[in-house]
């Protein structure tokens, strides 16, 4: 029989001593990083293997996979929103310019993780409830306050129409998106990005706003 290692005896235990907390967190920790790797598309027995517990002990602390992927859900995106992130923006004693440079590179240091973009896309393609739930608090707390933002720029003082709200948040959607891409492009395809990510948001910062105050100049006096 062989025998067991000192090692192998003190991961064992540390196992067993682990408390209903820690154990939990560990299974969403592993369960992170499963996703990230396989997608949602996994039967419990293999969701179980992944995380090296059994099916009995995964079902005492997740009686449903769905609530495994909710608490994902919360430690992959919503742990990582910044709360401040709309109190700066709106913070009008800053240049906007300098504000929007600021929000955007703390955004893509938050998205350029692996598991951060992978998760994202699977959910997308298999529980794209999580997305949606995702890019409602985006749009709400982020877009809306950026194109307040620029409309008090420009001078424009009268609500905007249906039609230009629209019109503003496309451009916008498509703007914005530009920075997970870069996400997809290092994580998805394998490709490198560019290492000065300050240098290339703050050129993109620049050529969003300035198309943007030109195509919509402040109103003539």
């Amino acid at each position: 029989m062989a025998k067991i290692s000192d090692t192998e005896k003190a991961s064992t235990a540390g196992r067993k001593n682990l408390t209903a907390v820690d154990r939990q967190q560990q299974m969403v920790d592993r369960a992170i990083s499963l996703f990230a790797q396989k997608g949602f598309a996994l039967t419990t027995r293999e969701l179980a293997k992944g995380l090296q517990v059994t099916q009995p002990l995964l079902y005492r602390y997740f009686p449903s996979k769905q609530l495994l992927i909710e608490q994902v859900y919360q430690q992959v995106f919503m742990n990582r929103w910044d709360p401040d992130l709309e109190p700066r923006l709106k913070d009008r004693t800053s240049p906007l310019r300098k504000r929007l440079i600021e929000y955007f590179i703390s955004y893509t240091r938050t998205i350029l993780n692996n598991e951060w973009v992978r998760i994202f896309l699977y959910a997308g393609l298999q529980d794209p409830a999580l997305n949606q739930r995702y890019l409602k608090r985006l749009h709400e707390n982020i877009f809306l306050v950026i194109i307040e933002e620029l409309r008090h720029q420009r001078q424009l003082t009268n609500a905007p129409t249906e039609h230009e709200l629209a019109l503003d948040i496309e451009v916008l959607w498509g703007f914005h998106s530009s920075f997970f891409y870069l996400g997809v492009r290092k994580w998805v395809y394998q490709m490198p990005v560019p290492e000065n990510l300050t240098e290339l948001i703050t050129h993109r910062v620049n050529s969003f706003l300035d198309g943007a105050l030109h195509c919509h100049p402040a109103p003539t006096p």
